[in-house]
């Protein structure tokens, strides 16, 4: 087998996990948050997995498993009727960091910090309130409450990604997936 399809499937592995890890974090360990009456705010690491396929793969591989870690969890936990343009935004989730690593740079902490800061702001802070004011009727008053949460969440999952990514060099993983 040639190097390019081994490391075609190692990156299909990888996602793959990332993917039901993401659906078991965000879905099943994650604790809602309802200040304002229904399901507004999530308290969880179930993004940590989309956003690590975005550093290690890039954008494209980032926004897939953004997609699918979104669809999984409206299937297996559902909070309501399915709504496919959050499935929109969980693209934004990976794909925003992803393009922060394009080029396969170094994963340094305030390179993820920025990646992870654009993404969740625009995701998370803008387009998901967005979207519950718009279809559920929630107040904009929402969105301090969000930013509140990513003010806690963005620094906590910039140190857990850049140790996670610390870790896999060390172990020489980074190597194995193309991303020396």
């Amino acid at each position: 087998m040639s190097k390019n399809v081994h490391s075609s499937i190692l990156k299909l592995v990888v996602c793959g996990l990332l993917t039901a890890l993401g659906v078991i974090l965000g879905g099943l360990l994650s604790i809602p948050a309802m200040p304002f009456g229904s399901y507004t705010l999530k308290i969880g690491f179930g993004v940590l997995p989309v956003l690590l396929a975005g550093v290690l793969f890039g954008p494209v591989y980032g926004g897939i498993v953004g997609a699918l870690t979104d669809l999984l969890q409206a299937l297996l936990f559902p909070k309501g009727a399915y709504m496919p343009w959050f499935t929109l935004v969980g693209i934004f989730f990976g794909l925003i960091p992803g393009l922060f690593f394009m080029r396969k740079q170094k994963p340094t902490f305030l390179r993820l910090l920025a990646a992870i800061a654009a993404g969740q702001l625009f995701g998370s802070v803008f387009l998901n309130t967005l979207l519950l004011v718009e279809l559920y009727g929630s107040p904009w008053e929402l969105i301090w409450a969000r930013l509140i949460n990513q003010a806690v969440m963005i620094p906590l999952y910039s140190v857990l990604l850049y140790m996670i990514c610390k870790l896999l060099a060390q172990h020489k993983v980074l190597e194995k997936l193309g991303r020396s």
